[in-house]
This record gives C-alpha cells, sequence and structure tokens, in this order.
C-alpha cells in the first residue's frame, strides 16, 4: 500500500486479480450519491490498464445492497475530468466533459461540488464537500498518471 500525505486520506493499492490499481480516497460527512440515496464514505478509482478507470463508491450504509460502481470512463476522458475539476475548484466555476463516450457535468454550489454523470440509465449525481474536493482531485490525477504510458530512456 502507497500512502499519500501524513492523513492516509488517500491510498493506492496494487491489486492484479481485477484491477491494476486502486486508489481509495477518504470523503467527508458531506459527500452523497443520488439516485442511490447514500452516504458516500470512500471513493475507489479502479484503474485497468491501458485506458479505463471504474468509480465505485464505499457507502456508509448499504441495506439494499446497492453495487458499489458510479461509472467508468476511459483514458481521455478521466485526463479531462482531471483538469476540468481542478480548473472548476480554482475557478469556483461550473464546467462540463463531453466527449463521444461520456458526459460529466461539474456544478460549483454553495457547499461544495456536484459531479454529474449522464448515460442511457440516468444521471448520477455525487455530491462532495469543500473540505475533501482537493483529496478527489488528486485521486482522479493519480488514476491518469498510473495510466500514462512509461517514459522509456
Amino acid at each position: 500500500m502507497i500512502s499519500s500525505g501524513p492523513s492516509d486520506a488517500m491510498t493506492a493499492t496494487l491489486n492484479r486479480n481485477s484491477s491494476d490499481a486502486v486508489i481509495k480516497i477518504d470523503l467527508d460527512e458531506r459527500a452523497f450519491v443520488f439516485p442511490q440515496h447514500k452516504s458516500v464514505q470512500q471513493l475507489h478509482l479502479h484503474v485497468h490498464r491501458p485506458g479505463t478507470v471504474r468509480f465505485e463508491a464505499v457507502y456508509g450504509f448499504n441495506q439494499n445492497r446497492m453495487s458499489p460502481v458510479l461509472f467508468e470512463l476511459h483514458a481521455e476522458d478521466c485526463m479531462e475530468l482531471a483538469r476540468r475539476l481542478v480548473e472548476a475548484v480554482y475557478r469556483a466555476q461550473s464546467t462540463q466533459v463531453v466527449s463521444a463516450t461520456a458526459s460529466l457535468a461539474i456544478t460549483v454550489v454553495a457547499n461544495g461540488y456536484i459531479v454529474q454523470y449522464n448515460d442511457a440509465r440516468g444521471p448520477t449525481e455525487l455530491f462532495l464537500g469543500s473540505a475533501c474536493i482537493w483529496r478527489v482531485c488528486g485521486g482522479i490525477a493519480r488514476a491518469v498518471d498510473f495510466l500514462a504510458p512509461i517514459a522509456s530512456n
């Protein structure tokens, strides 16, 4: 396990069984996901080489056994999400990521951020508090870095 920072709020674990790496990001008590109507304790980014990142939630409660999978992004879409999310935080301005395979909206609100992923099943909205947004930005950037090709000498 690789630790990031003194608080261990974000860790990366190599897992050869299913994912090439899993990046775990601690959220705060203001993180929720809809339409699942769940409190989210952690966000897990399952990195699959050569180019997919699966976003999963660790719920505070899950009596109805909802799937933890929120959505999957291709490497290019994940790179753009990382950039646009950092930009949205710095500028305090809402933005979108639209490609042939993904449609995401990042909305800045008074108490945090809403990341909305749209697909054929309908929208998935991840509400994130201001206290955890930089950990999320760092975790997504870490996933993008893991997907990047290794430079040769």
